[in-house]
């Protein structure tokens, strides 16, 4: 057991060698580096996985067509309704299944998926972590050893991959990461009390449970320990709060994007002007309704491939969120594209009383420059009724803020759309998340696959 945990330490420290800087290297140098990759995963999947050599041998393609991360466009779009139908289909057969290890996502689109992780894999996604910790590792003043609190779920997919982590690699003291977590089903006030105790140098969270964390700190005004940085991930942080954090608390914020399909997708630098992608390791393209790929500028569906992990094999996968590609280099220098901005998920959609549909991203319009707004979640009950919950400052005359809500609806949606505006209201999944869009009348869609009756399912 020893030697296992050594040989794993060695492997991540070997891995863990520049990625600080990764990010800087020319995009040409960048791009060999995930058209390799892509090569090398779509030959692994060809020999080890039958969905995929399934699916090649019906398209008339073979390993040696993959030359580049666009030559994966050729395979069929996976949806995440696959996934969660069979989701052993596209695990590879070269080790058993016991070898890896198994993870679900939250649930909170609906049904969860499992998905299997390689050890290689876990030890080298926490590599590539390192280039979005190098954003606010100057910020610190030392680069190992800190103190860190997390506050997720205790049964998350993330806090399952750090007890693995700790279990499977030797590490130091003064090395080692100081972490204290903390239960994000606990309620905020009893978790600030437990950060001020601990006195961490950074604190990660979901980004809804850390909007009620400051929100309950905003209203009661206790004393409260500052750490360094926040880094939020698994859902968004409300813009009012992070103003908030940056300009009252004086604390820098850092988002970063990832999923359990998908881990280290990207992260934000200190310019704070999108999420800059690891296009080398999950290489990403955004498409509208029918799989075209949509030019820089314009929201899409994100599609995503894994060319880390080597036991759920995922090439060319719709995630189910929206997002928009920056047309502009960041001005950091770092050479890796920019996701100008996440709209939410695909199938977070409102169904207007004709019928159509208004996605999700548009919900914001009607609680911008409020000030005191903390949080809104909205819930759709019928067609024709919607409920609104509100997180506010004390100091909000509710009354006029429910009137200016009601107003502003009813300019969005007309006459024929009820609103209900409840305060403290706000509901959270069982993983601890919040959506801020409900949809009761609209289920999670699921798109035609890519090739009808001919799918990898």
């Amino acid at each position: 057991m020893f030697l296992t945990r050594l040989r794993a330490t060695l492997y991540a420290a070997y891995h863990l060698r520049g990625q600080a800087r990764y990010p800087f290297r020319p995009l040409e140098s960048i791009l060999v580096d995930r058209d390799r990759r892509a090569h090398r995963m779509v030959a692994y999947a060809y020999r080890h996985v039958p969905c995929y050599r399934e699916i090649m041998n019906r398209l008339g393609l073979s390993p040696s067509e993959f030359r580049c991360a666009e030559d994966l466009a050729k395979l069929p779009l996976l949806e995440r309704s696959q996934l969660q139908r069979d989701p052993e289909y596209f695990v590879s057969t070269a080790q058993p299944l016991a070898k890896h290890l198994r993870l679900h996502t939250s649930g909170s689109s609906g049904a969860p998926c499992a998905f299997y992780h390689d050890r290689r894999a876990m030890h080298l996604n926490r590599a590539y972590a390192a280039r979005g910790r190098a954003a606010f590792m100057s910020l610190l003043g030392r680069s190992v050893g800190y103190r860190q609190t997390a506050m997720v779920n205790l049964d998350s997919a993330y806090a399952r991959t750090q007890d693995f982590l700790r279990q499977h690699t030797l590490l130091p003291p003064g090395v080692r990461l100081n972490r204290q977590v903390l239960d994000a089903l606990d309620p905020p006030e009893t978790n600030a009390r437990l950060i001020t105790e601990f006195k961490p140098d950074v604190v990660v969270g979901y980004g809804s449970y850390l909007a009620m964390v400051f929100a309950h700190l905003r209203a009661t005004g206790k004393p409260f320990h500052r750490p360094r940085a926040i880094v939020y991930s698994a859902d968004s942080l409300p813009e009012s709060v992070r103003q908030m954090i940056e300009q009252e608390y004086h604390i820098p914020v850092f988002g970063t994007y990832g999923a359990v399909e998908a881990p280290v997708m990207g992260f934000e630098c200190e310019h704070h002007t999108g999420l800059h992608l690891n296009i080398d390791v999950y290489p990403m393209r955004l498409v509208d309704a029918e799989g075209n790929s949509v030019p820089d500028g314009e929201s899409g569906d994100v599609v995503v491939s894994n060319l880390v992990n080597r036991a759920s094999v995922l090439l060319n996968y719709r995630l189910a969120d929206v997002a928009t590609m920056s047309a502009h280099p960041c001005a950091c220098g770092r050479s890796l594209p920019l996701l100008s901005e996440l709209q939410g998920r695909s199938y977070d959609s409102i169904e207007l009383p004709t019928g159509e549909l208004m996605h999700g991203g548009r919900m914001h319009e009607p609680f911008e420059g409020i000030e005191g707004l903390w949080q809104w979640q909205v819930i759709q009950e019928s067609a024709t009724h919607l409920r609104v919950g509100l997180s506010v400052a004390q100091t909000c005359d509710r009354q006029h803020l429910r009137e200016l809500i009601t107003a502003r609806f009813a300019k969005m949606f007309g006459p024929l759309v009820t609103l209900d505006v409840q305060f403290d209201s706000i509901q959270r999944t069982a993983g601890a998340k919040v959506r801020p869009v409900i949809s009761m009348c609209t289920a999670e869609p699921t798109r035609p696959d890519s090739e009808q009756g001919d799918s990898c399912i």
